[in-house]
Order: structure tokens, then sequence, then C-alpha cells
């Protein structure tokens, strides 16, 4: 924020950018949304308005010297639930910002704040007027009492600043109350594109299907995938492409669109609609959009095209009124979930279930046609595959056991209390805890006029008070696993499948962003013990096993990192270890020296547990279930292996080794179903070849 030329320019001070600095940030910082730091005065303010997720949505623009002969700044968005929305007074108020992501957005580089970024403002009123000598200027801190506020250097930089406003354009206290008002009244012209109709203007959000460009005008077809019946029929010939043919609509539409829409790759029927868009739009489109990913597209016109009678889309540049603003944007997924666009969840969720759909009817008709003969062919090809993915399975569990060995030797002892100063919080307070003999006991289905028989599962929460008397897997470094990122993580019910890595690596390869992240989550099993006052002390105590998912996880060990790779950050390990100590004292130094043994007796390391995790699901309730299972909500397709359940995590009499010094808790658990794989058709009552099994999963439980 200094004046070019100026020879009295004060320094910005160390850690922050002049806007036009960030505006010149090289294109691959921009592409990671590098963090960034900035200072500048208020030019323009919308009020928070709830956006589509559960948070409101806030915008600023900001100016400072660097840009003083420019008419616009940069903007900052923000998405905060509205109690910790910034207060803005008027134009000239102050702004400081720490950590907040430099990214394109609408053409334009702009700043996102996120859920860490300090957020500071000082009203133009309360601006001393002269340096100060000590820190008492009246600084505003958003989220409140989240940090400090802006120190000494700061404050007198932003003095030094306000003395040369006069240089910047900011607007008049009622042209800027003017615009506030008018922000809150934009009116909403969303609409899917099944109620889409001629002559009109619309807010549309979509895929990006396939992409045509010319030298006048750029063809993007989308689809939301809802259907219109002035859509063109994308019909599928059997073979995977598009037919040429007659579409059969009642507008007598038999010209194709060019020789490529013979790859048309779907979605098939009357679901995508061709936008044209021309000048700046096509311009962005052409730089930044690629195909699959979502895009919203602001003010376009839908009117019929010029030959067939079909409905189209049109986009142009309209410089008067817009001043040239882009009206594509790249849907991004937000930090937090809930911030997601709820129009563009739901249209993750009908892609998905259309791609599941058109599939099952695929597979229908290439049985049909194929015959029997390439059906033994295809299941052939299917079972070489299973067998040359186990066959890279035991490559990695080769390696796994060279790690865990070397790790096992150098792994040093942990002091042992009694976890006496662990404080551990439970969710639902008023509810009685009963026992896990009452929590394991399944539940009786009352038939009209038949008996009753036993429910396969109940969904119902508990309080009970344990104590822990074992893990899995048998490594705390395989507490976390990792999963390919997806565009459908959004939706809080998808939990992956059978194929999802390779399928998102795919998707993500195809349209140029290279193989998908990985994702680290949290993902563990805990045996715990009835603890119970009114449990028989001569009779054994009831043991579950106790699912933690990540989003449980999360909360009990009150970790400020996510999950990550715990054999390469050996930080994250040892503080998750200290965690753990605290909830189960020396169990895991028995368990070690019991692995330890184990090894001795073989004569060769202990098995990691991505091993076990091929391994067989134990099938009786109570015992473990898959420590490595691909989502909670499904299991995994394979063969039974022919290991008995107990040798995934050890012996009885090796169990009985374990005796942990700790102590009880009281936590929370909850029960629920998932569907398993079930050859035996008299108990498969999930479906064919699934029968429905019990979880027991721990939740809102915390150590403090």
């Amino acid at each position: 924020m200094s004046t070019p030329g100026s020879s009295q320019a004060l320094a910005l001070p160390p850690g922050f950018k002049t806007i036009e600095e960030i505006r010149s940030l090289p294109n691959e910082q921009i592409v990671r949304k590098v963090a960034v730091s900035v200072i500048g005065f208020v030019k323009d303010f919308m009020p928070p308005i709830q956006s589509r997720g559960t948070d409101h949505k806030c915008t600023i623009e900001l100016m400072d010297h660097s840009i003083q002969n420019e008419s616009y700044g940069i903007q900052v968005t923000i998405f905060w639930p509205e109690e910790k929305m910034p207060q803005i007074s008027g134009p000239g108020d102050v702004v400081l910002l720490r950590n907040v992501k430099a990214q394109m957005w609408s053409g334009a580089i702009s700043l996102l704040a996120r859920h860490t970024t300090e957020f500071h403002v000082l009203r133009a009123s309360d601006i001393p007027g002269a340096p100060l000598t000590a820190p008492k200027a009246r600084w505003q801190s958003f989220p409140p009492r989240k940090f400090q506020p802006p120190g000494l250097a700061e404050t007198n930089y932003v003095i030094w600043a306000k003395s040369h406003a006069n240089e910047m354009y900011l607007p008049s206290d009622h042209e800027f109350h003017e615009r506030s008002v008018q922000a809150m009244k934009v009116k909403d012209k969303f609409s899917l594109l099944k109620d889409v109709k001629p002559e009109r203007f619309y807010n549309i959000l979509g895929q990006v299907i396939k992409v045509h460009d010319t030298m006048n005008v750029m063809s993007v077809y989308l689809s939301d995938y809802t259907a219109n019946s002035d859509f063109y029929n994308n019909a599928w010939s059997g073979a995977g492409a598009a037919s040429e043919g007659r579409d059969g609509d009642e507008y007598g539409y038999t010209k194709s669109r060019s020789k490529d829409t013979k790859d048309w790759p779907g979605p098939f029927g009357k679901l995508s609609i061709q936008l044209n868009l021309y000048d700046e739009h096509a311009t962005f489109v052409r730089e930044y959009v690629k195909v699959k990913q979502w895009v919203l597209l602001s003010n376009v016109q839908i009117k019929y095209g010029k030959m067939g009678g079909l409905l189209e889309g049109y986009l142009r540049g309209d410089r008067q009124r817009f001043d040239g603003k882009i009206q594509v944007r790249v849907m991004e997924k937000s930090e937090d979930p809930d911030g997601n666009d709820v129009r563009w969840k739901e249209g993750v969720r009908r892609s998905l279930e259309y791609w599941k759909k058109h599939e099952a009817q695929k597979e229908d008709i290439l049985r049909e046609d194929d015959g029997l003969g390439n059906k033994r062919k295809a299941e052939d090809e299917g079972s070489s595959k299973l067998n040359s993915k186990q066959r890279r399975k035991e490559r990695r569990a080769e390696a796994e056991k060279k790690v865990a060995a070397s790790e096992a030797k150098a792994a040093e002892r942990m002091d042992l209390n009694d976890n006496g100063k662990a404080s551990l919080c439970c969710s639902f307070p008023d509810k009685t805890p009963v026992s896990l003999n009452e929590i394991a006991a399944p539940e009786t289905i009352v038939r009209q006029g038949g008996p009753g028989c036993p429910s396969p599962f109940t969904v119902r929460k508990y309080r009970a008070n344990v104590r822990i008397v074992n893990y899995a897997p048998e490594r705390i470094e395989d507490f976390s696993v990792w999963r390919r990122e997806s565009e459908y993580d959004m939706l809080s019910d998808y939990s992956g499948g059978e194929n999802t890595d390779v399928e998102e690596d795919m998707r993500s390869y195809s349209s140029g962003k290279g193989f998908a992240k990985k994702i680290w989550e949290w993902r563990f099993w805990l045996q715990v013990e009835d603890a119970s006052s009114n449990t028989n002390p001569k009779s054994p105590k009831k043991r579950l096993w106790l699912l933690v998912d990540n989003s449980s996880a999360q909360g009990l060990l009150s970790l400020d990192d996510d999950a990550a790779n715990l054999r390469k950050d050996s930080d994250l390990l040892a503080r998750l270890k200290e965690q753990l100590f605290k909830l189960w004292g020396d169990l895991e130094e028995q368990k070690s020296e019991l692995l330890r043994l184990r090894s001795k007796k073989v004569h060769s390391p202990p098995p990691s547990s991505f091993e076990l995790s091929t391994r067989s699901l134990p099938q009786k309730i109570g015992q473990q279930p898959d420590v490595d299972s691909d989502s909670e909500n499904e299991l995994p397709v394979s063969k039974p292996s022919k290991d008995c359940p107990e040798k995934s995590i050890g012996n009885d009499s090796e169990h009985g080794m374990l005796k942990p010094r700790n102590k009880a808790f009281t936590c929370c658990i909850q029960q629920y179903g998932v569907k398993a794989v079930e050859e035996d058709p008299a108990k498969a009552d999930a479906g064919e070849g699934r029968r429905w099994q019990r979880v027991f999963a721990l939740f809102g439980t915390n150590i403090k």
C-alpha cells in the first residue's frame, strides 16, 4: 500500500502483500491457492446472505495504494456462520487479513477466507490521527475472541495509509449504503434444465460433458442430469456411442451436430443442452474449464436453435452492464463440507444415481447380446484381474512387514500410569448407561399373525461404562487409511465402492488433472469390556468391538491435525499415541510385547495390519469386523478366506495375556447394519447375494 514514486511511503509490515503483488502472483501459486496477508480499505460491501449450504456468504471489496489508479479492487469472499461474520460500518474501514487464500474466480484474482483466517476491522472513525506509541486502537476481530488484535506496527501503518486515502477512489457514505441495500435484493434466476423455457434468462449449474471450439463460438454441452423434452436425444447405440439416426422427439430433429457426435460419452437421452458462449466467456472456458467439471453460468439466454427446433443456450459479453465480468464459475469444494452449494450436491447425487442405473442397464443389454460364451469370458477376465490385485497386495504386504519389523525394534517403551490424568467427556449425559449384554442382545421383530424373529440389527444409540482391552489394527501406524478424492465426497451418504480408486484415477487423469488426490482418514477398532456396576463378578464380562471412523476419531482424539500417513508423519504418530495412552494405559506396551513373542515363535516378523486387513471378516456378532473396509455402509465384495476369524487379531489365549492397567470410562455406542456378502440364498436377507450384519461404533466421546 505505497504510492508509486513516493519517497516517504511507509513500508508494509513484514509478511503482508499489496493487492498489486497478489494479482501478480505466479500461476502455480494461484492454482495451489496460496495463503497471503493483506491490509486494505473497504470500497464495497455485500452484507451476509444465506448461502446454498448451512453458512452465510459475505463479500467485501478492498482497495490500497498499489491500485490507486484503478476502479476496481480485490474481492474477499467469506463463508462463515452469520454470528461470526465481520461487521463493516462504511467506506474507508480498514480490513487486515492473515492467512487468506488467493484464487482465480470468474476470471479474476480474488481472496477466499477460511476457518483459520484472521479477520480484523478498524472503523474509519476509530483510526487515530497520529502515530501511536502503544497499541491502543479499537480493532474488532472476527470470529470474536479467537485471535489477538493487530500490533503497534500494523496500526501505525494503517494511520499512515489513512492520511493518503484521498488518493484512492472510495465511494461516499450514501453511495456505499445504496449499493449494500441493492445487493440484498438480488433475484435468483436459478433453474434446473428440465424447467427452462424459451426466450428467458437463467442461472444454470451442470457438468461439462463435451466442448467444441471454433473461431467465433465455444459450444459447451452441459448436463445437470434432469431431462427436458426439448433437448437433443443422445441415444446409446449399444456400443458406447451415440446414435446418429432419427431421435424420435416430437419436433422431428434428424440432423446430427457433427461427425464427432458419435463419440458422445453420456449421459444418454435428453439430459444435455448445447450452450453457445462468446467473447470473454468463451475465452474463460477455453483457458480454465475442463470436461467433467461442474460450472455455474449466470444470465444464460434460452431459445430455440436455428435448426430442428431444439432448445439451446447463449451467453454473450455485455460490457456495458457487467463491465466484462465473467459469468462462468467453476465449482470448487469447500473446506467445510456443509459449505458446498446444495444445488451442486443435488446435481452430483443425480449424476451418481444416473451412472449406477446406466451401468446396470448396460450390463443387462450386453449379457443378452453377447450370450453365455462372452459372459464366461468376462467372468474369467474379472477373475484374472482379481488375482493380479491379490498379487500386488502380497508384494505390498511384504514391504509393510519389513518396515514394521524395523520399527518394532526401534520403538521406545512408554512410561506407565493409570491414565488418571485423562478427562473424557461423553454426549447425552441424561441417558442412563446400560450393560454391553443389553446392547448386544438382538431385538425381536413381531410379525402380525405369526411368531417373532430376531432383528438382524437395530438403529439405536446407547451410553455404557467400559474399559479398553484390545485394539485393531495391531500397529498404531495403521490407524489411518487412504482413499482417492472423489467428486461425490460432498454427498454425506457416499462411501465409495469396490473400484472407487481406479474410477477416480481415470476420471481425474482424463480431465487433465493427473491422478486423483489421496485423502487420509482415521479408521480403527477398539475392543471394550463391560465395566458396569450391575455386572455379575463371577461371570465373564461381555466384550464388544467398536468401530471408530474418521468423524468419531476426530472427536475422540481431539488432535489439531487431520489424519495423515502415520508411517511418514512421526510427530502426528507421537501425539496420537499420547492421546491413546490416556485412554487405554499400558495396553500398547503389552500388545507390542505380545507381538514380539509371537514373532519369535514363528521366527518371522509379525504380520502388518495391511496383511491382516486382507483376511476374512468375522461373521459372529461381537467379533472383529473387517479392519480395513472401504465403506461403512457396504462391505467390499471378496471371496471368503480360509483363515478363521480369530486369526485376524490373534487367538483367545493371546488375548487372555492382555491385562492392561487403565480406568473405565463412559462412552457413547451406536448400532446399525451394513450389507455383507452372503453366498447362501437362504441367509440373503438384504437383497441378492447380501445379508445384514450388525456393527457397533463409538461416537460422541472426547479425550480432553
